[in-house]
């Protein structure tokens, strides 16, 4: 008797588990929760298979790699599904770490051409190993093993994977759903695509469990977390009025208790940095 693949079974069991115990007021849940609420509102008819796992995420049936290696799972899944005559959608989503240890992988896959879409739920941290840092978190932030604050800039995956294959990127926040509903709709047609949504964490970033939404808008309106995205060749920001200062948005959380008046500023410039190469970005590839 042949050996049937999962997605093969009368089960099918191709789908996430979301209550696997996450903190309270977890953004990171609820991102993958609005994920596959839009992912099966527009592909439900074609069944996607949603694979990967992530500290606030859950775990997926389908989910047995280790770190770093839900591309290559991806890769593998999608090449098995074509010799088997499968044709369903992927969609992955996990955390910034993975993408971290995995970069290689992600980026190989979408330079390849192959056709999935990947959702990054970014806390900015190995939030469930001891909230250490990753490739994503913020300057000067404390993490688990740097208690007086990360030293360098963060990586741009969405950036990176602009220019590695993908044919859709961009970046997302729990506290603007609508901007990222649009967004999955946008990718889900624009394969390989890669969003990156900002998640915030209750116990790695230090704040009340209701404030997970309130740290994401400053986040937002401050311009440390931009929204853009990368469609049909054309690079756009999305039109967020500043409402919000660096300063403000380093308050709400404790990882940034020890910044001084210096290191404040120089988060500003940071910012200031990261506006100038966007906005260059935009003349460059706009419309």
């Amino acid at each position: 008797m042949p050996i049937k693949m999962v997605m093969e079974t009368p089960e099918q069991r191709v789908f996430m588990n979301v209550t696997a115990n996450q903190c309270p007021g977890c953004p990171e849940n609820l991102a993958a929760r609005l994920v596959m609420h839009v992912v099966f509102d527009v592909l439900g008819d074609q069944k996607p298979v949603v694979f990967g796992q992530g500290c606030g995420i859950g775990r997926d049936f389908l989910q047995r790699s280790g770190l770093g290696t839900h591309d290559s799972g991806v890769v593998g899944m999608l090449t098995a599904m074509q010799v088997r005559g499968i044709d369903r959608p992927i969609v992955v989503i996990d955390g910034d770490g993975q993408v971290d240890l995995g970069l290689e992988d992600l980026a190989t896959g979408f330079q390849q051409g192959y056709k999935y879409l990947h959702v990054v739920c970014d806390n900015q941290a190995h939030a469930a190993s001891g909230s250490h840092a990753t490739g994503s978190t913020h300057p000067m932030a404390r993490t688990g093993v740097r208690p007086s604050g990360k030293l360098r800039h963060p990586k741009h995956f969405t950036l990176m994977l602009m220019f590695s294959g993908a044919e859709y990127v961009a970046t997302a926040a729990t506290s603007h759903p609508q901007d990222l509903e649009r967004k999955i709709r946008n990718a889900v047609t624009r394969l390989p695509a890669f969003i990156q949504i900002l998640t915030p964490c209750n116990p790695s970033w230090g704040y009340d469990d209701d404030k997970g939404i309130e740290v994401s808008r400053l986040a937002v309106n401050s311009g440390i977390w931009p929204l853009f995205e990368w469609k049909d060749g054309v690079f756009d920001r999305q039109n967020i009025p500043s409402k919000a200062t660096v300063r403000e948005y380093v308050a709400a959380q404790r990882r940034y208790a020890h910044l001084t008046d210096a290191d404040i500023q120089s988060m500003e410039g940071y910012v200031k940095e990261l506006d100038d190469m966007l906005s260059k970005l935009q003349t460059g590839f706009g419309a």
